[in-house]
């Protein structure tokens, strides 16, 4: 029995290096993009662009106090903002999805609160959350990958 024990132990360290050295060495990919996702989230990108373009027209809108025509340009013209972002969002690769989805929800929220501030003419409010909605736009845009 005593001899038994070095000889397994002999015959495992020979198995351990003969089915490590049988490995091919390549290491795990990290996900990349393929050609046609990144040409589908650059599309998405775009339509995101066109509409966050406008979102200086809400701003004079707010300056303004225009409270009626800022709860109409949330709902119409920016209606679908909320819907790309989110298409955008669950493009990209695990990890940044993520983050890409919590932002968009906190983009969302902050035009909620753009519109709970008009209903209530409550201009720092809705300057307040004007400015949140740009920075959280500039963050998702940072987190697609760029052409």
């Amino acid at each position: 029995m005593s001899l038994f024990r070095p000889l397994i132990s002999i015959l495992l360290v020979f198995i351990s290096v003969f089915v490590v050295s049988c490995g091919d060495g390549s290491q795990a990919k990290a996900p990349t993009y393929s050609p046609t996702q990144l040409a589908q989230i650059q599309t998405t990108t775009k339509n995101v662009t066109a509409l966050t373009d406008r979102l200086p027209e809400l701003a004079t809108m707010i300056q303004k106090r225009d409270w009626n025509n800022v709860k109409s340009f949330i709902h119409g013209p920016l209606g679908d903002i909320r819907i790309l972002m989110s298409a955008l969002s669950k493009q990209l690769l695990p990890g940044t999805k993520e983050k890409a989805l919590a932002t968009s929800k906190e983009i969302f929220g902050h035009l909620n609160k753009i519109d709970e501030a008009a209903g209530n003419n409550d201009y720092p409010g809705a300057i307040r959350n004007y400015g949140q909605a740009i920075k959280d736009i500039t963050t998702l845009f940072n987190l697609a990958p760029k052409a």
